[in-house]
């Protein structure tokens, strides 16, 4: 189900549309807020009726009764609420998971600034406009017609009391939804500077306190943030407008069905009913300058999120994942890798390996990219006939439960999980034994006994409070857990205590896998080595 939802959002993402609102697990509150929004058009309907009546012949009963459906109108809109409520935490937890997922597996992905905006700021316009605009619209709406046909049924002309009203405001509305469109697009931008001009200068905190820049760089990010709110301002500019045309145009009605009624001659009870449905229905009038202004948001928090939800869906999963029958690799536990060439024009030559083998991999720089995107994608950027594949399995297009069992990787700059120690060793294996991953762990520098909680001591902020060697050991024994088919290291040797380097060069010479590493460890002496070939 999960996997055809993603498919369901790629294709409208390619088509520059978000998720669908009609679908499974949302189509029961849109059918209860449908039905809401025609139960309470007709009960104000009745409502006006009865109140109408009660200035004919005043009865207690009758006040009772009107009373009693005030409070039903009022539960009504309580229950619209909540509806709406979950209605639109339900649509923004499916796009928050595509964002956050394309987020973690893009290849260049965006700063962490830009990401916690795209995922409050963004998500959060979305939310407003399906709570704040599309909700009311179908509550609004049915209200709008029974009122309307209220308003008929009592006297014919009541009903230009609604509708000149109703037409000047969707006139005025259409005027300024564009420059509205625009001021928000504007103000999310410059939101978006912000938040990663925050992110960055906070993670460069040490190196900007030891040169003595706290006060230019607070001088900068008060600029920045000065530029995003003279945005807010000329945004609240086109709400402002909005907001007042909504609220002063329905004003006009009550001048004018008190105008007709009385050129009419209508009877006191049928100008109580229109003034009553007159006010219901302003109060519904009220709220389009704010469903104009959330769609407004909601347009450009969408330009932002379309794009990144249709590269989501364009890298897919589960197509072509086995070499052909007979082809070089397609063996159990070889690993074949044939990487496109790198940014620098320099290839790669194929590689072939198999059980035992230890490779040193050459090329500075190239190196480490092409063993990062290794571990981190399994190549799957890059393009057919190239890739990696263990077992005659392409890493980058099988699910990441199996692509996991068959690839373990350390390398340097990861950063830990928020989470216990014990979750941590098993990250890449949950089902992994917990007491081999803590013997790995102790083999390479990690001795959880010496921890406050042992192996429940929760890591934060990256892996505090471990120290860089003990949290290199933990990203070594996590990788080598289960020994997978394919290990890759790179630069953790040198992170790794002196005696846990020892022991780790004595366990990876005797690997059963396949090894792929950059950087030097006691004791591990490569079979080969692998390298780029010279410019193209």
């Amino acid at each position: 189900m999960q996997e055809k939802t993603e498919t369901g959002m790629g294709e409208r993402a390619r088509r520059g549309k978000l998720p669908a609102l009609w679908t499974p697990g949302r189509r029961a509150a849109l059918s209860w807020l449908l039905g809401l929004g025609l139960g309470m058009g007709a009960l104000t309907v009745l409502l006006a009726w009865l109140t109408g009546q009660l200035t004919r012949a005043f009865t207690v009963s009758g006040l009772w009764l009107v009373l009693g459906l005030a409070l039903a109108f009022g539960l009504g809109k309580f229950a619209e609420r909540v509806l709406a409520e979950k209605l639109g935490q339900h649509y923004v937890a499916q796009l928050r998971g595509g964002l956050l997922k394309q987020s973690l597996t893009a290849d260049r992905a965006p700063g962490l600034g830009v990401t916690v905006a795209r995922s409050t700021n963004d998500l959060s316009s979305v939310r407003n406009w399906v709570i704040q605009g599309i909700v009311p619209l179908m509550a609004g709406i049915p209200l709008l017609l029974f009122a309307l046909a209220g308003l008929y049924l009592s006297a014919p002309p009541l009903a230009l009391a609604l509708l000149i009203p109703l037409g000047l405001e969707l006139l005025l509305l259409g005027v300024l939804a564009p420059g509205a469109y625009g001021a928000a697009r504007v103000l999310r931008r410059r939101r978006g500077a912000l938040a990663s001009r925050i992110a960055e200068t906070l993670g460069a905190a040490t190196s900007v306190r030891a040169a003595g820049g706290v006060g230019r760089e607070v001088g900068r990010l008060q600029d920045t943030a000065g530029r995003m709110a003279a945005a807010a301002v000329h945004r609240a500019r086109f709400a402002g407008a909005l907001r007042a045309s909504a609220l002063a145009v329905p004003l006009m009605g009550s001048v004018l069905l008190v105008g007709l009624a009385s050129s009419a001659g209508l009877p006191a009870s049928a100008i109580t009913s229109g003034l009553l449905l007159l006010g219901i229905s302003s109060a519904v009038l009220g709220e389009f300058g704010r469903m104009v202004e959330y769609r407004q948001n909601y347009k450009a928090a969408r330009r932002i999120l379309t794009p990144l939800l249709a590269q989501l869906a364009a890298r897919g999963t589960g197509a072509g994942t086995r070499l052909p029958v007979g082809a070089p690799g397609n063996t159990p536990d070889v690993v074949r890798l044939q990487p496109a060439a790198g940014p620098d024009g320099r290839a790669w030559p194929t590689l072939l390996a198999g059980p035992g083998e230890r490779i040193e991999v050459g090329g500075g720089r190239a190196a480490q990219q092409l063993l990062h995107r290794l571990a981190t994608t399994g190549l799957a950027s890059d393009p057919q006939p190239h890739g990696a594949w263990v077992g005659g399995r392409n890493l980058g297009l099988i699910p990441e439960r199996s692509r996991r069992r068959l690839l373990g990787a350390a390398l340097s700059g990861m950063v830990l999980e928020r989470g216990s120690i014990a979750r941590a060793l098993r990250y890449r294996r949950p089902q992994g034994s917990l007491e081999e991953a803590l013997r790995l762990a102790q083999l390479f520098g990690l001795d959880v006994d010496e921890l406050p909680d042992a192996e429940a001591t929760m890591l934060r902020r990256g892996g505090e409070p471990l120290d860089d060697a003990q949290r290199a050991g933990l990203l070594l024994a996590r990788a080598l857990l289960e020994k997978p088919a394919l290990l890759v290291l790179d630069g953790l040797p040198g992170a790794l205590s002196p005696g846990a380097a020892r022991e780790a060069g004595r366990l990876l010479q005797d690997y059963p896998g396949v090894l792929l590493y950059r950087g030097t460890l006691p004791g591990l002496q490569p079979t080969r080595g692998w390298e780029p070939q010279a410019r193209t």
